[in-house]
């Protein structure tokens, strides 16, 4: 497909391992994914070196494919970009001769603490790449909604609440200068299974979230309180990262509040 002939509604996805996408199991009901739905990322090659996180980008051009989970069958990893894009195609907001292209660049692990989404660190530097890549396909190409789930990494790694609060707004601001000061902001509560075995790190961290997403303008926060982890639907061990139908359910929610927010 010719990509310049193709008029995108953009949705940048962006963060650690739950916007990356690690939820595992079965959901109620299977995502059929929409010949009008797109993935735009970079390839990369992560690797972990004395406890830190190193985030190599190919030399190679970005990847636009179909949008749809990762893996197959019972090995399956959930997105909930893909949930929200559902809703936004259902709720009549993708015109006739649009589609829809999303931006992944959430990476598993990666923080502020640690330089990997500051205004001089590589993820962010990448995100801008791959915005202004995907507004030059097309003059009439827009961005419609910045979607952030991260801060697990910056709560264990004990960063501030005052430095948080400082970086994170610092990379909300440099996002909606390249894509325009009213974009839609949402953000999500981490997994309540982590997050209540680790409340002492992870309760500063949240408020700094809803802080930003209040304070800011078109932000949304989505509560999580009663979503399932990997080990409370599968008894694995993997209490941080929400299981697959929680991976589902959390686009929905982030759709919800963007209504909201487009509402307003």
């Amino acid at each position: 497909m010719n990509f310049s002939n193709v008029k995108f509604d953009i949705v940048i996805q962006a963060g650690q391992s739950n916007s990356e996408g690690c939820g595992l199991g079965p959901v109620t009901k299977e995502l059929i994914p929409s010949p009008n739905a797109f993935y735009l990322y970079a390839e990369k090659t992560v690797t972990v070196v004395d406890d830190n996180l190193i985030i190599d980008f190919h030399d190679k051009p970005f990847v636009i494919e179909q949008a749809k989970e990762r893996g197959e069958g019972d090995n399956k990893l959930g997105d909930f970009s893909l949930t929200f894009a559902e809703e936004y195609e259902k709720a009549g907001l993708l015109a006739s001769d649009r589609k829809l292209l999303i931006i992944r660049a959430g990476v598993g692990g990666a923080g502020f603490q640690k330089k990997h989404w500051g205004l001089q660190d590589c993820l962010y530097l990448k995100l801008l790449e791959l915005i202004n890549y995907a507004l030059s396909l097309n003059k009439e190409n827009r961005v419609v909604a910045f979607l952030w789930h991260q801060g697990e990494h910056d709560a264990f790694e004990k960063n501030t609440p005052e430095n948080y609060k400082k970086q994170l707004s610092a990379l909300l601001n440099g996002v909606r200068a390249c894509v325009g000061e009213k974009i839609p902001f949402i953000a999500g509560e981490f997994v309540n299974d982590w997050k209540s075995k680790n409340i002492d790190i992870c309760a500063p961290i949240l408020q700094v979230i809803r802080e930003v997403t209040a304070e800011n303008g078109n932000g949304g926060f989505v509560e999580t309180g009663d979503l399932l982890s990997n080990d409370q639907k599968h008894g694995n061990g993997d209490d941080i990262h929400f299981c697959r139908e929680s991976l589902h359910i959390l686009g929905r929610r982030y759709f919800a509040e963007y209504k909201r927010i487009i509402g307003n």
